[in-house]
């Protein structure tokens, strides 16, 4: 199965659809392949946090597709623990040290033009011979004769990615674990945050989670949890009104 047709980390292919779109997709696209009526699949993102932009983020999602039961139950994961650093080198040039502090080769590098051209992208390299190939046949078409090198972030390609992976997989185990208390399927937790919590000073809601709400993928059943005492206030050095 070609998954790259759903979208590439290189963004020589555009994902169009949302994460969770794109992982029932790929789910989907084993499920027709193996005649069965569960499937699995995961996406990642991976970008600056929004939160704190000068940081880079791995948001992964794990999805359950089971038409047997007519449920899709998933789970997210996020992490600052990604390798995603890049360089440049010319023809000739090896950089050891990015090499080095990515984990290479255990994980594997895509070397591209650094500037002008798109193509080509070698992708999966592991071994200092494919890298130096690479290295010169995209310098010499990058207008400025530099060659970008940066860590391959596919899922078999990159062991910090595996690890934020392992994690959202146990996170979906637990969620398969637990139980509507409606109507007893599989994959009850939360769905949805509501946010807004008062301001000390003037009430101004600040943009803080007050409660979780709980859900099921088999029924409309619902449960709501605060998140935050009952009366409590938000920080006013946080109020977009007292603190703009």
């Amino acid at each position: 199965m070609d998954t790259d047709a759903l979208g590439t980390f290189t963004g020589d292919i555009p994902r169009l659809g949302s994460p969770l779109d794109t992982a029932i997709a790929k789910a989907r696209l084993g499920m027709r392949a193996a005649d069965q009526a569960l499937g699995i699949a995961s996406e990642g993102s991976i970008g600056p946090d929004p939160a704190m932009p000068f940081a880079t983020a791995d948001r992964e999602l794990i999805v359950l597709v089971d038409d047997a039961a007519g449920i899709v139950v998933w789970e997210t994961h996020s992490s600052w623990d990604i390798v995603n650093a890049t360089t440049t080198a010319r023809p000739g040039e090896a950089p050891r040290r990015f090499l080095a502090q990515a984990g290479f080769p255990a994980q594997q590098v895509i070397v591209r033009p650094n500037q002008g051209a798109v193509h080509p992208i070698h992708k999966g390299i592991t071994t200092l011979a494919r890298l130096t190939a690479a290295v010169a046949e995209c310098a010499a078409v990058s207008t400025d004769g530099r060659a970008r090198v940066e860590p391959d972030l596919r899922a078999h390609a990159c062991p910090s990615r595996q690890t934020i992976i392992a994690a959202t997989a146990a996170r979906l185990g637990r969620r398969l674990a637990a139980r509507c208390p409606a109507c007893a399927a599989p994959g009850w937790g939360r769905v949805d945050v509501l946010i807004g919590v008062p301001c000390a000073w003037c009430g101004t809601e600040v943009a803080r989670p007050r409660a979780e709400v709980d859900g099921c993928p088999a029924c409309a059943h619902r449960a709501t949890r605060p998140v935050v005492p009952s009366g409590a206030h938000a920080d006013p050095g946080q109020c977009p009104a007292c603190n703009p």
